[in-house]
């Protein structure tokens, strides 16, 4: 996942009300499933992509595939925040290892030191692995195989099968299996008050996060991944996608949609958190900028009336919508652009409005030279 810090753990695709209460995710995830089985298929689905070329073709569309990883991930999600309550203390001496019994690292993995009580076990096996490895190694993982599967063209991507696949799909497996029956023991529980504490924090967190995910850059280094003209290339693609009928039937590389917006995604979030700065410091959003005569005459040219106070479209843009509805409206039309469905026009109006904004932020990066001393 580019522009992504793969050192974060940020919750993404949960609600409010999901982090205050994971355990509501485990149970629309498994629902009345006896076993695990159904999910571990979902998942081996996607390995299955990343190894066998444009097996993806024999879905329906893009979007049944894009659903599971965003199923899995949920999960994931949730399976992170529950290891920060469960195991209680007074089961949590169970699976720890006592001093005497602590055997020397020779940098071999000598798996789960596993005992008679399947639950024990589940609850072991989940915070060694989410002990081990950050959110975003299982988000970036799962990805990988997404995004393997779909068959990128836009980067150079290797499509050999790497050894780390398959531990990483193991660890994903053991995880979906200790959540399961997790699940079935927590069925009827009550969140304590001490778990109630520490799930609002989590809460609190998220909701003041100003990003999505935590970025491995600033707006500067964005054309490191890709080219404004690609980017802009994909704002076209996906308007024609979403005024077609069946367009992947007959096309290919659905994985090069996944990464321009996730450009896209990174280009909102970066000017909200531009904007924020513009709050903080008390800008006057009406204030005219200062163009160089010699440049002036092509600047004025495009057919953005709003170059004249640049900081007054941020400002009606995110008063208009919020960064949260803004997210989730790119959500919404990148899952429009993968549905193989012709779009109606009352909802394709919602997505050319983003869409028409992440074009918009890409001219406003071109003026950004020009812009007032904010200090």
């Amino acid at each position: 996942m580019h522009h992504v810090e793969h050192n974060g753990s940020s919750i993404t695709l949960l609600t409010e009300k999901e982090i205050s209460n994971p355990f509501l995710v485990l149970k629309d995830t498994f629902k009345e499933l006896s076993s695990a089985r159904e999910i571990h298929d979902e998942l081996f689905e996607i390995l299955t992509l990343s190894i066998r070329r444009n097996y993806w073709m024999t879905y329906k569309s893009p979007l049944v595939i894009y659903k599971k990883y965003k199923k899995l991930m949920r999960l994931f999600e949730a399976g992170w925040l529950i290891h920060k309550i469960r195991p209680d203390f007074t089961i949590a001496e169970l699976i720890c290892v006592p001093y005497d019994q602590i055997g020397l690292n020779n940098g071999e993995h000598k798996g789960y030191q596993l005992n008679n009580n399947p639950l024990i076990n589940a609850y072991q096996i989940m915070n060694d692995l989410y002990n081990s490895y950050s959110l975003n190694s299982f988000r970036c993982n799962l990805f990988h195989m997404l995004f393997e599967g779909l068959m990128p063209s836009c980067v150079s991507y290797d499509h050999e099968f790497e050894s780390y696949t398959v531990t990483a799909f193991q660890q994903m497996t053991d995880v979906i299996s200790s959540l399961h029956l997790i699940n079935q023991h927590e069925k009827d529980f009550e969140l304590s008050q001490r778990d109630i504490e520490v799930l609002n924090t989590e809460c609190e967190e998220f909701m003041e996060m100003d990003t999505l995910y935590d970025y491995d850059s600033n707006i500067n280094d964005m054309h490191w991944h890709s080219k404004k003209d690609d980017i802009i290339q994909a704002i076209r693609i996906s308007k024609t996608i979403l005024n077609s009928k069946g367009f992947w039937k007959s096309h290919s590389n659905p994985a090069n949609i996944l990464y321009y917006y996730h450009d896209f995604l990174f280009i909102i979030d970066h000017y909200w958190e531009h904007y924020q700065l513009l709050l903080d410091q008390e800008i006057d959003f009406n204030t005219k900028w200062e163009y160089p005569k010699t440049e002036k005459g092509q600047l004025f040219k495009t057919n953005y009336e709003w170059i004249k106070r640049p900081w007054k479209f941020l400002h009606d843009q995110f008063e208009k919508k919020s960064i949260s509805e803004w997210r989730i409206q790119l959500e919404l039309c990148l899952e429009d652009v993968l549905s193989n469905n012709k779009i109606t026009y009352r909802i394709n109006r919602q997505n050319d409005d983003v869409l028409n904004f992440v074009e918009g932020l890409l001219f406003w990066k071109e003026l950004t030279k020009y812009e007032p001393n904010i200090f």
